[in-house]
């Protein structure tokens, strides 16, 4: 009788057994590894997961243009995307690509590359989530499947909600006071105002933070990629289409926004817009609106194969608002125009149009009969990016 008993409890003991080991494998798909990826399958099937498209937010500032770079992608690397995107918007570290089986680590670990540096030029608003990841690969019978880890810089959602509230707070404010503008105007207005508000680091050791909206919008601190994710930010909110651009500025890594008004893109670089700033508290516009042709004077373009073209002269700063001096025409009485237009202003702005070797004497003198608080003392700053020319009252 006791053997009897003994062995159904030792056959109870092999079904349960079975049974466990049938619902590992179920949850995992990779029996070798039960622990840690039965967390991971658990996560995927308590959080809901969302097909990647123009609909999908992140969090509560959302995005606009939230597939730009993602329609650049291949097939195989939009679905690391949308891993990625889904994992973010649940705050999750590590997870398994889905429907995506990898050919090799090399080839897949290159792929997450390009999903990676898209998903962040595309969400501006997910500033907690670190540059830093790692990618692997595990085998079962239905082939590779492609891991991914992530790294935030903040320890729960919950305080990354109160950063977002506070970023979402600055941003209503800024967009709200412009509300009644045209497009293009909320669009000048928004860019003077930020670039009046925040600082250019020149630490040796930036803090992250400063490379990202949270360094400019929360603390008013900041480098040309956090200025640019700023200004995407709020233009999103106020209803501006804008990307982030990558490249090169004196050879050093720089980015910038590219806005679209009326279906033309133009570039616009609100770092350089603060480059005599700290000397002379001016806000230029050399750098607003530019085409590509233009931008590509003083800088570099990262993969421009993948932009939009730029070649409109519409809403450049100087072209829309009809701050030109013509070396054709009457300079004298050109410069009055201007001058009245700037008469609330300790400086004026303007193209010139024409040879500024021949033209600059006589746009000195005439400056010096309109108001002669013009070059006492003071410094005149040219661009040759478009003969942009800032000049500074006493």
């Amino acid at each position: 009788m006791n053997k009897t008993i003994r062995a159904f409890c030792n056959f109870f003991v092999i079904i349960i057994i079975v049974i466990s080991l049938t619902y590992i494998s179920f949850f995992t798909d990779i029996p070798t590894k039960t622990g840690n990826l039965v967390r991971l399958k658990m996560e995927e099937i308590k959080n809901k997961y969302y097909d990647y498209n123009s609909e999908f937010y992140i969090n509560e500032l959302g995005i606009r243009m939230n597939t730009y770079y993602y329609d650049k992608l291949t097939s195989s690397q939009q679905k690391i995307y949308s891993s990625i995107a889904n994992a973010v918007k649940n705050f999750e570290t590590e997870f398994a690509v889905r429907d995506y089986v990898a050919t090799d680590t090399e080839s897949f670990a290159s792929e997450v590359a390009a999903a990676i540096e898209a998903f962040i030029n595309d969400h501006p608003e997910v500033f907690y989530l670190k540059s830093q990841y790692s990618s692997y690969i595990l085998s079962n019978f239905n082939g590779n499947i492609g891991y991914v880890k992530l790294n935030y810089t903040e320890e729960n959602i919950d305080n990354v909600n109160t950063k977002l509230s506070l970023m979402k707070e600055k941003i209503t404010k800024i967009v709200d006071e412009f509300s009644n503008l045209s497009e293009y105007e909320k669009e000048v207005a928004i860019h003077d105002k930020l670039a009046n508000e925040i600082t250019y680091s020149n630490d040796e050791e930036l803090p992250r933070a400063y490379h990202t909206a949270e360094g400019t919008l929360l603390e008013g601190i900041g480098v040309c990629d956090g200025f640019t994710k700023s200004l995407q930010l709020i233009y999103n909110m106020a209803g501006i289409d804008s990307i982030i651009v990558l490249g090169t500025l004196d050879n050093n890594p720089h980015a910038w926004n590219l806005v679209k008004l009326d279906d033309e893109w133009y570039n616009v670089d609100i770092t350089s817009s603060r480059s005599i700033y700290d000397d002379t508290g001016i806000i230029n516009h050399a750098y607003f609106n530019l085409t590509h042709e233009n931008m590509d004077k003083i800088a570099d373009f990262d993969k421009i194969e993948l932009l939009p073209e730029a070649n409109s002269l519409k809403y450049n700063f100087y072209n829309y608002n009809n701050y030109i001096v013509d070396d054709t025409q009457d300079i004298h009485q050109q410069l009055v125009d201007i001058c009245n237009i700037y008469q609330d202003k300790p400086y004026i702005e303007f193209y010139l149009k024409g040879n500024v070797a021949n033209t600059i004497s006589s746009i000195l003198v005439s400056l010096k009969k309109i108001d002669d608080t013009f070059l006492t003392g003071t410094k005149m700053y040219y661009y040759n990016i478009e003969n942009a020319i800032i000049i500074p009252k006493n």
